[in-house]
């Protein structure tokens, strides 16, 4: 209001006790009450000059806005995640007083929700919606929603599908869910820009990530279906936080298709909003006429629903565009467009994304039946690892990694027919072209190695590489005036007994007999004198070959006594 300027200048400019005037003046010109006019003065700005009261703070009932915050506070921890705050301004003063936080009788539970409304801090006030920022995608397919949800009026019943009743399956009577083993799942998936949707059944015991994978192929397939267009892979999937959603193999398979997965706050309905919008639809013009006409499988259901989804798509105007969910899909234009890939590939993209390979002597690798060239990979040389990606988009070229970098890389060309020597299409013909392959890191370190040591023109035949240096005979002359002190060492003695073997004497006449032949007791006896019951080897070999030569000589106290009996054990080996 224009006049609200001028007003809020002549009361400030007046005195206290011309203020009246001021007011008994815009009084006249506006109408409002002189409690109306304090009230827009201060909204313009202006000031009484007034010293704050000692009691700012605290309201008439004595209750301070600590005590009160307090109130709130009790409510809003106290309250349910999805109902919000429930218990009742009366009982958390109740607590309060128990607890000598405020005095018991000091305020009334209707003048606490007054003070609570006023603060925009009351029950229904923290039930609120917070504020939100409206999210737009650019185009179709640039954004889908996924959401799968629990079909809970109907189950499969010896076979066949059968509609819960919900006398019996009320919330009162959770074991007879519990009696449903398997569940029937409903995945939906919703394009953000049109709205268009598409959803299956599963009759599951939960969300699996093989059920996802499935659906999303059918989702995004081109189904053949004129009335019914809508196919293709997003640029950004939204998805809650269900474990088969953030499986490894999900993810993965979603990030190789270029899809991106952008991160949300937990427990944020409204990011999902569209695909609820789509469960709400499903269930009021589909669902309900399941009870009229009930399915007898999964199988029919689905049928059922691609046939819904076609009607109900190009005939039923969306709220936001005003045009039909299949016609304003239909504007996406053929670069927005991307088809989903074969079979093959998803099946691989599922479970093999990438490998391993290995480079081989012509810069050359193999991956799923094709020859690739790597010459222009930085760094690479016979042997090197490199890590072949699929391109599902781009198919069949294909991305290498090597060093943590990425690289395209495109198919050679079919190798020739084979009639004419099944030979690579780019190889070199012999006599008419040369294609020699690019140097490695270690080719050209070596070519710099030859130049150092032979000099510019080169190794030649018999030439000494760095010729000229000096490598041996100067070793010592480094040493300088360096002496050592002579050490004394200690001789070593041998104990030649030790190393000389001994055998018992029968021993001794074995080898004697294997030598001459039969030994007289006369000969047993006298040997027996002279050596006892052992003798060593050396001197056993010197006896037989001194009676070989017949030079032996027994000693004289020996021959005079005529010797000793030979014992038993002589005895056994003459016998022998």
């Amino acid at each position: 209001m224009p006049w609200t300027v001028d007003f809020t200048r002549e009361l400030t400019a007046a005195a206290n006790n011309s203020r009246s005037l001021v007011l008994e003046k815009y009084q006249e010109m506006s109408g409002l009450s002189v409690p109306q006019l304090y009230k827009i003065a201060k909204q313009s700005g202006w000031k009484s000059g007034r010293k704050p009261r000692a009691d700012k703070g605290e309201l008439k009932t004595g209750i301070s806005d600590t005590q009160v915050e307090f109130i709130a506070a009790l409510l809003y921890e106290t309250g349910r995640e999805n109902k919000g705050p429930i218990m009742p301004v009366e009982r958390a003063i109740q607590i309060a007083e128990d607890n000598g936080i405020i005095q018991r009788g000091q305020i009334a539970p209707a003048t606490m929700n007054r003070i609570l409304r006023e603060r925009q801090m009351s029950k229904e006030h923290q039930k609120a919606e917070e504020p939100h920022t409206e999210m737009r995608s650019l185009h179709p397919n640039h954004c889908h929603l996924f959401d799968a949800s629990v079909c809970i009026q109907y189950y499969l019943k010896n076979g066949k599908l059968a509609i819960m009743d919900e006398r019996d399956f009320y919330k009162n009577k959770p074991e007879n869910f519990a009696k449903v083993k398997l569940r029937l799942l409903r995945y939906v998936l919703v394009d953000h820009f049109s709205g268009a949707f598409f959803f299956r059944y599963y009759n599951t015991t939960g969300e699996t990530q093989e059920n996802l994978w499935n659906f999303l192929k059918d989702a995004w397939t081109n189904k053949q279906n004129e009335k019914f267009p809508f196919r293709g892979v997003p640029y950004l999937m939204l998805m809650d936080t269900g474990a088969a959603n953030k499986s490894h193999a999900i993810v993965s398979f979603l990030t190789r298709l270029e899809v991106e997965i952008p991160k949300g706050l937990p427990y944020n309905p409204r990011r999902q909003g569209a695909v609820e919008t789509s469960h709400n639809i499903i269930e009021e013009w589909f669902e309900s006429g399941l009870r009229i006409q009930p399915a007898t499988s999964v199988e029919e259901m689905n049928a059922w629903a691609d046939d819904f989804m076609s009607w109900h798509q190009a005939t039923k105007k969306h709220s936001r565009h005003d045009m039909t969910r299949t016609a304003c899909w239909s504007l996406i234009k053929q670069e927005q467009l991307r088809e989903l890939p074969a079979e093959d590939i998803l099946q691989d993209l599922f479970a093999n994304p990438s490998e391993e390979r290995t480079v081989d002597g012509t810069y050359s690798i193999s991956f799923r039946s094709k020859e690739y060239q790597l010459k222009h990979v930085e760094g690479l040389f016979r042997g090197a690892k490199v890590q072949a990606v699929l391109r599902p988009f781009a198919w069949p070229e294909i991305e290498v990694r090597y060093r943590e970098k990425a690289y395209q890389c495109q198919p050679i060309p079919d190798r020739l027919p084979a009639v004419q020597g099944g030979f690579s299409a780019n190889a070199a013909i012999i006599g008419q072209e040369y294609k020699a392959q690019p140097e490695t890191a270690t080719q050209q370190a070596i070519k710099r190695f030859d130049n150092a040591a032979y000099g510019e023109g080169g190794k030649k035949k018999n030439a000494v590489p760095f010729e000229g240096l000096v490598v041996h005979g100067i070793h010592a002359e480094k040493l300088g005036n360096v002496a050592y002190l002579e050490k004394k060492g200690t001789a070593i003695e041998v104990d030649r007994g030790i190393t000389e073997r001994v055998i018992p004497f029968a021993e001794f006449l074995k080898d004697l007999m294997r030598e001459i032949g039969r030994v007289s007791p006369e000969l047993n006896q006298q040997l027996r004198a002279d050596f006892g019951a052992s003798i060593t080897k050396s001197k056993a070999e010197e006896v037989i070959e001194q009676l070989l030569a017949g030079s032996y000589q027994p000693s004289a106290a020996n021959s005079r006594s005529g010797g000793a009996e030979g014992n038993e054990e002589d005895k056994e080996a003459i016998a022998m």
